[in-house]
């Protein structure tokens, strides 16, 4: 049975079910080709199988039950030892017998052969058990069909040559095809060039296989097929039996051939001798395949070569010596000398490829002649040549290395680049020296050394990488460093970064502060992961393992540890030994870990273990670490004592370390924390830091307008208010938090003002990007007179007419009158995407004429993508009023990207069928974005719903429910359409 869909109208069971409940055999199929007999065959087949042990579930709503319901295949036929075959009627009908046909059991098929003759309707199924791979079904099926054609008519018999001909190919096909061909009388030409345009590739093929096997393909058609059928195999299949000319099937050799058809028409063109060297040369030159340009470069050393060939021609020589193709330039510079044409190798020896120099130079020398010297007076200071810069790299020696290094800092980067391959070739560089190339600003001047000096630092410790970035290092040095960094491990990339946030280089600051503010993601198979690094043999220190100021990575080893439950080596190293399953052991290795701060954090981790015992020790080794607790070990444990928040014994350690972290000893370390990447660790200290030094109102203003996260943000900004409360105005603090990136710091700025004295500045944030901004500042205005509302209601009038912006736009809307609205209309033409989307907005809060259907409909092919957005949240709930056909011609690919999304976004509301196809077809749109925005769309489609409608064909809107579960995965589609 077709997973798809399990349950449905009779139209949407497969073939094979159709067939089980009744219906005829013709009747079952979903298309008229051959190949849905076969289809229907392999469906029948599977279901008969003997594996087919098992019954699946299918879920209605609250109900499941066995999908026996919908296709009980126990009631088909089947074979009983000492009975036969278990027909429910006798004679058994159509449906049964085609059921028999299709069987998996031989003596099944043949029980249904035997009670087959005289019923047309069977005989497809007749044709293709003639191919049958057991010997007795084949020989009754054969005379079966023998015995019904001769009585057939001209219109069955011409039925069944295209089943005939999809088993032709077959190992025993060919005897039912004989049989048809004796009733006929000849062979079908039109009927093989009819299937040899079917759109099933396998019909194709095997009418292509039976029309050259006949030879009823003329050249051209042959020619056609090998040009232009879309499956390679059925291609090459034209071109190895077709017979056509060598001079012909050479012409498939050019790019836009499958390889298969490229690489067989070449060989045909050698063997026949077509193929002239100017040709070989041409193709070698056009082609991508390597196969072929390698081939066709072997032939033209070949006839180059022979030795009982006549020199190559003038004009020849001089077009293989032009070739793109280095191999072909170097076997045509080999014929040079040949040819009489000596003088002329010279001008070989600057070619960018080493194979065509290493030609030249080999010729030279056989002429008497000196290469090195050559390039000695090539890479003159004047105008040195690359090539030439790595022909004297080839033959020099060690009185040209000096001219290397000079011309390794040459301005041009060809020329850096050919000298550091040169160096690198002598061997005179070593990796210290070529370091400083790896910031190079051209790139093959990069790529020429980085081979050499990255295994190098690879084996270097981490002393020497930090090494270079000493300030008194070139500039040069540390961005090499950098590039060299940048190949290691996470892990020792975050450790490196650790010592180098205070450099003095802006550039190497900033990349050791980002890197340590990315997460890394530490779960179940990272924690085995540094488990096996710990016990492995080589035994990895922990901060190569994990990382080890982040909390989530020693619980995740925890588990990692657990997980490898059987391993001998867990005890061995203290750090397993302390997440070790046997609470004997990690009772053991808690006590043991006296004194090792760097297994600190376990221990905090151990406070919260479920053996108490466990618990006890851990409990008491850590109170002995906070009672001489320094700076390093209050910064290192506390994130882990944070992270136990929420477990069920952890509560013990987080009263700990807060009850240590309120000691005036600590506030510098208190203050660190502020920045700790760990977001509970920075929750935790500010909070305790406000609770025990309220601050002066600069400072939490300042940290609440560059806090990234909302709830430090709002602690941070309560702190700011109530300092200012508490010590009155402070012009710095309210400038730090009406600057600030967040609306709703800038909202507490604004509502500050007037405690200040300072309510005249309300005006200036009227038209905030924020509305609870906005409102805060007209709500300051209304303070003042009581006529707050009118007086903003002024002021974004006189704004939107003289420099309107989205914020002022959007605040006329939110205190303007319905009259208004004209205001907002003629600002849906502004030059300024960004105030036409406010202006859209803006209609949608106002309501009236400017919302309406007939007004945004033209908006919707705005340029802006904002305005395009606001356009649709606006038509979302008038929807079903706009034309489909309307939104259909918006998802065609010649549109933006915004324009087809928004038009697909408005389909899916409507639940139309040509939204469905274009939400679909969407998932195969180039653009990521749309792939991305039609999959939610779909997920939410009313599946069901669009199969009652009946709008659809059976067979497409399975199609495209294929289409849509292949993306979406099938279990989660199946989980949620299983109704469908």
């Amino acid at each position: 049975m077709q997973p798809l869909p399990p349950l449905g109208p009779t139209r949407f069971r497969s073939p094979a079910e159709r067939l089980l409940h009744g219906l005829e055999p013709a009747r079952c199929l979903d298309g008229d080709g051959p190949q849905e007999w076969r289809r229907l065959e392999r469906e029948v087949r599977r279901a008969t199988g003997r594996e087919r042990d098992f019954d699946g579930t299918v879920e209605v709503g609250g109900c499941s039950f066995p999908d026996r319901e919908v296709a009980d295949w126990s009631t088909a036929p089947h074979w009983r030892e000492g009975h036969g075959v278990t027909w429910s009627a006798e004679p058994p009908t159509d449906a049964e017998l085609a059921l028999g046909l299709c069987h998996d059991e031989p003596r099944v098929r043949g029980a249904a052969l035997g009670r087959a003759a005289g019923r047309s309707g069977l005989l497809p199924l007749v044709v293709s058990r003639c191919a049958d791979a057991e010997r007795a079904v084949r020989e009754a099926a054969r005379a079966v069909l023998a015995g019904a054609l001769p009585s057939a008519g001209d219109g069955t018999v011409r039925d069944l040559v295209p089943i005939a001909v999809l088993g032709r190919p077959l190992r025993h096909g060919a005897g039912a095809w004989d049989l048809l061909l004796e009733r006929l009388g000849r062979v079908p030409a039109g009927a093989l060039a009819e299937l040899a345009d079917d759109a099933d590739p396998e019909v194709r093929h095997a009418a292509v296989k039976t029309a050259l096997r006949h030879g009823t393909f003329p050249p051209d058609r042959v020619a056609a097929i090998v040009a232009d059928d879309p499956a390679p195999g059925i291609g090459l299949t034209a071109l190895r039996r077709g017979g056509l000319p060598a001079e012909r099937a050479a012409a498939f050799v050019l790019p836009g051939r499958s390889p298969e058809i490229r690489r067989e028409s070449l060989e045909l063109a050698l063997r026949a001798g077509v193929a002239t060297p100017a040709r070989l040369a041409e193709i070698a030159a056009e082609s991508r395949d390597p196969v072929v340009r390698r081939r066709c470069e072997e032939a033209v050393a070949d006839l180059l070569a022979d030795p009982c060939g006549e020199p190559p021609a003038a004009d020849l020589l001089d077009a293989l010596l032009d070739n793109s193709r280095s191999a072909v330039r170097a076997h045509a510079v080999g014929a040079l000398r040949g040819a009489g044409r000596a003088h002329e190798l010279r001008t070989h020896l600057n070619d960018p490829a080493a194979r065509v120099r290493e030609a030249a130079r080999h010729e030279l020398r056989a002429a008497g002649g000196n290469p090195a010297a050559h390039y000695r007076a090539a890479c003159a200071p004047a105008a040195p040549e690359p090539a030439a810069v790595l022909g004297l790299a080839e033959t020099g020696g060690a009185p040209d290395l000096p001219r290397l290094w000079e011309l390794a800092c040459h301005p041009e980067g060809r020329i850096r680049t050919a000298a550091l391959c040169g160096l690198r070739r002598q061997g005179a560089a070593t990796p210290e020296q070529l370091l400083p190339f790896l910031c190079d600003p051209h790139a093959p001047a990069r790529r020429a050394v980085r081979s050499a000096v990255l295994p190098y630092a690879r084996s270097r410790p981490a002393s020497w990488l930090l090494a270079l970035f000493a300030p008194d290092r070139p500039a040069l040095v540390r961005m090499s460093a950098l590039s060299l960094v940048e190949q290691h491990p996470m892990l020792v990339r975050r450790r490196l970064a650790r010592s180098l946030t205070s450099h003095p280089d802006h550039a190497v600051r900033r990349w050791a502060r980002r890197l340590l503010q990315q997460r890394l993601k530490w779960d179940l198979p990272a924690g085995v992961d540094a488990a096996l690094k710990l016990i492995d043999g080589r035994g990895a220190p922990l901060d190569e393992a994990i990382d080890t100021e982040d909390p989530d990575a020693w619980a995740a080893l925890d588990l990692g540890v657990r997980l490898l439950s059987d391993h001998e080596r867990l005890s061995e190293r203290a750090g397993t030994a302390l997440c070790h399953p046997d609470g004997r052991i990690r009772e053991a290795a808690v006590r043991a870990a006296c004194g090792h701060p760097e297994l600190l954090p376990l221990i905090v981790l151990r406070c919260a273990d479920w053996a108490p015992r466990v618990r006890d020790a851990a409990r008491s080794v850590l109170l002995g670490a906070l009672r001489d607790a320094g700076p390093r070990t209050l910064r290192t444990a506390t994130p882990m004592a944070t992270h136990l928040r929420g477990r069920r014994e952890g509560r013990w350690a987080v009263e700990a370390f807060e009850a240590a972290l309120r000691d005036p000893a600590h506030a510098e370390v208190l203050t660190g924390l502020y920045r700790h990447h760990h977001l509970p660790t920075r929750r935790t200290a500010v909070r305790i830091g406000l609770e025990a030094t309220p601050p002066t109102a600069a400072e939490p203003a300042r940290r609440a307008a560059r806090e990234p996260d909302a709830v430090l943000r709002h602690l941070w900004t309560d702190a700011a208010l109530t300092a200012l409360a508490a010590h009155g105005p402070d012009t710095a603090a309210l400038d730090a938090l009406l600057r600030a990136r967040s609306g709703s710091v800038r909202a507490a700025g604004v509502t500050a003002l007037r405690a200040a004295g300072r309510a005249g500045e309300a005006e200036r944030h009227l038209a905030d990007p924020a509305a609870l901004v906005r409102s805060c500042a007209r709500w300051l205005i209304g303070q003042r007179g009581g006529q707050g509302a009118d007086a903003a209601r002024a002021h974004y009038l006189r704004r939107c007419a003289e420099a309107p912006s989205p914020g002022a736009v959007l605040g006329l809307a939110e205190c303007a009158r319905r009259e208004d609205s004209v205001v907002l209309l003629g600002l849906l033409g502004h030059p300024e995407g960004p105030v036409r989307a406010a202006a859209v907005a803006a209609l949608r809060l106002l309501g009236g004429p400017g919302s309406r259907p007939e007004v945004l409909r033209p908006l919707l092919d705005d340029p802006a993508p904002a305005v395009a957005r606001e356009v649709t949240l606006s038509l979302l709930p008038v929807a079903g009023l706009l034309p489909a056909d309307w939104l259909t011609s918006r998802t065609g690919r010649g549109r933006p990207a915004h324009t087809r999304r928004a038009a697909v976004r408005l389909l899916a509301v409507q639940g139309s069928d040509d939204g469905l196809r274009a939400a679909v077809a969407l998932l195969d749109d180039p653009d990521p974005a749309l792939r991305r925005a039609a999959l939610p769309l779909l997920r939410r489609w009313d599946w069901p719903a669009t199969a009652e409608r009946g709008g659809f064909d059976p067979r497409e809107l399975r199609g495209l429910f294929r289409r849509y579960a292949s993306e979406n995965g099938w279990s989660e589609s199946l989980r949620r359409f299983r109704g469908y």
